[in-house]
């Protein structure tokens, strides 16, 4: 890497006045690759639309409908559950990181449908790290372990001002562990995303200038939450089946990062406990 460019990399920040306007219910990136067309006598090709894959596919449920010939992903879910934050997230690592640095789907964009959202992106390639472990030898694991200690050290060169714990554009937390009825941020210190969290653990609803019983008293758990430290951008659920890689024995490479939902600003040590939660 040039010198040049690691200066560069180490005052990264997410524009959030430029994010997509997700109250929008559709958008197309007309600049994306899927809208490119090698022939100017063509029309512009279409996403396809939600009635559509609804007669093609059904009612899905939470699904990644996948149309290889489009090169294209769609996830879809109620928009209780699948909220566009993620297409937020995904555009926003895309323009900060043109390079692949942090290598995630490319946004084509999004249709929301009835209680249904469609974010729809490019496919990415291979076959998720948990479908090929076992195929792995120690060379693959230490190589991939490095691709990804590089990926995360990148990530975490993004920066914000003032600190908050959040989304990408700087609103309520997206991570699954924080949603209940009720606030969700964002947090201002990680003593308070530390203080909700053992709320929620013992089955409180945090509010604002709400008093959090039980932290007067020594608990185990709270205790060990770190109330200093960094605040990173976080993927939050980077699981074997998040990772998508290509290869053979010996020749494996990460090709990219997915599933970007839970994704925001967190305390360094969440990334780290996320993924013993699922492993």
């Amino acid at each position: 890497m040039s010198a040049n460019r690691e200066n560069t990399l180490h005052d990264l920040r997410i524009d959030v006045s430029a994010l997509p306007d997700i109250t929008q219910p559709e958008m197309d990136f007309l600049d994306s690759s899927f809208f490119q067309t090698r022939d100017s006598t063509q029309a512009r090709p279409q996403l396809p639309t939600p009635a559509s894959l609804f007669e093609e596919y059904g009612d899905c449920g939470a699904d990644v409908i996948t149309i290889k010939e489009l090169n294209l992903a769609i996830k879809t879910d109620a928009q209780a559950y699948l909220n566009l934050e993620e297409a937020q997230t995904l555009w926003a690592i895309r323009k900060v990181f043109p390079n692949g640095d942090v290598p995630v789907p490319e946004l084509f964009g999004w249709r929301k449908y009835g209680d249904r959202v469609f974010i729809c992106m490019s496919l990415v390639p291979g076959e998720t790290l948990r479908e090929v472990w076992q195929s792995l030898n120690e060379d693959d694991k230490a190589s991939l372990q490095n691709r990804l200690k590089e990926i995360i050290g990148t990530l975490r060169k993004l920066k914000q001002s003032p600190e908050i714990i959040g989304s990408a554009r700087r609103g309520p937390l997206q991570d699954r562990f924080f949603r209940i009825d009720g606030e969700k941020g964002p947090l201002s210190s990680i003593k308070q995303f530390n203080d909700w969290l053992f709320a929620i653990a013992t089955r409180q609803d945090p509010q604002p200038g709400k008093e959090i019983q039980g932290l007067d008293h020594p608990d185990m758990y709270r205790d060990v939450l770190p109330d200093e430290g960094n605040i990173y951008f976080t993927h939050g659920d980077l699981t074997l089946v998040n990772i998508m890689v290509s290869g053979s024995p010996g020749t494996y490479v990460i090709t990219g990062i997915i599933d970007w939902e839970q994704a925001g600003w967190y305390p360094d040590y969440w990334e780290y406990c996320k993924i013993l939660l699922r492993v």
